[in-house]
């Protein structure tokens, strides 16, 4: 599950420029296309929807009805997806998906998923609502537009046209009688301006309550994403578990072992040859230097020390000089993170380049770790073959699931012949 990040609020306005920068400026243009794009988008769906739902309703009896009614369905979510485009896009107002996750499966489940998905219904019911509402944005963005502009025009059109301007009591039939009008145009300009703002953002809210996930929703998705990395984590627990007693059996446990044989063997020969003890003695002084070590390589594997004494800076550069692919390494962090994200970083970074190394054939690589107050940006390039597939292989699976503990989100650009991206945003609060 991806992490929604919340947005900037934008400052106040400081003078009366920034207030009138801000009334007229690129944001009133926005707002103005979205509303008049409404309207041809509105009918567009209305009429779709009408038509394919009522005859995929009328021949569902048949085997004809089916096709019609699942289009009708992939039109109305389609249109809300383009909604939400839109918002995005005019609005600046970011909706997330709200749809539930929909498996591999047969399609008779995979259909009962998404028609009993409240989100799809919601899209539907945005849908029918949208047609009302794009007649009614259309009228007045029409309107807040033309009539200030033919006031402030007023003395071309008196004074070109036959019969000029009739304003009921009034007449204006000559150029310098429509100056007259100018000043009401520039004053018309600003509740012009005003209603715009107002309606195209009342159709935010419209949009925000009706195309984002329910409450519910939003907790089913995240106990779905809960119970998919718990169970990935404790599979990965096991797993390092068993890397760990390997590593200790293979490694650690031999060294000991041939270190006691060889001390057994020096106290044997300390007092009958004196040489070979002293020998004896010094390489089981090697070979305990050399458990020490491998000792040290297995813990590090559990939790680097170094990230805990000296930050995400030391511990990732040490990491990078360790690989076998010459890495570039930049860390902007502005403080320490909790524990639990840095330590996810660290991983990211050292199976990513663990990765890198062993299937990509690139020649160089980079990391790079950027904070912001609420997440920590990493982000891990190489510039090898490409094709890296993050549903497959447990390296990238397992570190979906480790960052989708913290309520993160892992993204894998690995187009095949081209360079590979893998960016990693841990949320610092999860």
């Amino acid at each position: 599950m991806a992490a929604t990040l919340p947005a900037m609020e934008p400052a106040p306005p400081r003078n009366t420029r920034e207030r009138l920068l801000r009334l007229f400026g690129r944001k009133l243009w926005l707002n103005f296309v979205f509303l008049f794009t409404s309207f041809p988008i509105g009918i567009a769906v209305f009429v779709l929807l009408v038509t394919f739902g009522s005859m995929g309703l009328a021949l569902l009896i048949t085997i004809v009805g089916l096709p019609l009614v699942a289009l009708t369905v992939w039109i109305w979510i389609s249109a809300a997806k383009l909604e939400r485009f839109r918002v995005r896009t005019l609005l600046g107002e970011p909706i997330p998906a709200p749809y539930r996750p929909v498996p591999e499966m047969s399609t008779w489940k995979r259909c009962r998923i998404i028609m009993t998905d409240p989100a799809v219904w919601r899209d539907l019911l945005y849908d029918i609502l949208l047609f009302p509402l794009c007649i009614v944005e259309f009228v007045i963005a029409i309107f807040a537009i033309t009539f200030p502009l033919t006031l402030i025009a007023a003395p071309i059109i008196a004074g070109s046209s036959e019969g000029g301007m009739d304003f009921g009591l009034c007449t204006f039939n000559t150029w310098y009688s429509g100056l007259l009008l100018v000043p009401f145009g520039v004053i018309a300009l600003f509740p012009a301006a005003l209603a715009i703002h107002f309606v195209s953002g009342a159709h935010r809210e419209v949009a925000k309550f009706l195309l984002v996930a329910a409450d519910r929703t939003v907790l089913e998705k995240r106990v779905d994403t809960l119970t998919r990395t718990r169970t990935s984590v404790v599979e990965a627990m096991l797993a390092e578990r068993r890397r760990i007693e390997r590593d200790l059996h293979d490694g650690v446990q031999q060294h000991l072992v041939h270190l006691a044989m060889m001390l057994g063997m020096a106290k044997e020969k300390i007092d009958t040859d004196p040489e070979e003890a002293r020998r004896l003695v010094g390489t089981a002084h090697n070979e305990a230097k050399q458990t020490i070590s491998d000792l040290r390589n297995t813990v590090r594997g559990i939790h680097p020390a170094v990230l805990t004494n000296r930050g995400l800076d030391a511990s990732i550069s040490a990491v990078a000089s360790a690989s076998t692919i010459p890495t570039s390494v930049s860390v902007q962090v502005p403080e320490r993170f909790p524990p639990a994200v840095e330590s996810t970083a660290y991983f990211v970074v050292a199976e990513a380049l663990s990765n890198i190394a062993k299937h990509s054939g690139a020649t160089a690589a980079a990391v790079s770790i950027s904070g912001r107050e609420d997440a920590l940006i990493v982000v891990v390039t190489d510039n090898g073959r490409g094709g890296a597939d993050p549903r497959n292989g447990t390296g990238l699976i397992g570190l979906a699931s480790r960052v989708e503990a913290l309520d993160g989100r892992l993204l894998v650009n690995s187009p095949i012949g081209g360079p590979t991206t893998l960016t990693a945003e841990i949320p610092c609060e999860s």
